[in-house]
């Protein structure tokens, strides 16, 4: 997946939004999202977008 805010994320944080993902928490993936982003806050669309990639590369 190429996407610069999935990118920016450190590894340990994106395990813990695919296991949100996983288990259906989709709304707390999106918030993890956005509050582990080392850079400005993402935008709520943008990180739902990254969400939804997530979701869909999962299976879930």
């Amino acid at each position: 997946m190429e996407n610069s805010i999935w990118d920016a994320l450190p590894p340990v944080v994106r395990e813990e939004v695919d296991e949100l993902i996983r288990g259906g928490r989709r709304l707390l993936a999106v918030k993890l999202i956005r509050e582990a982003h080392p850079g400005p806050l993402p935008r709520l669309p943008d990180a739902v977008e990254v969400m939804c990639e997530r979701t869909a590369e999962l299976g879930c």
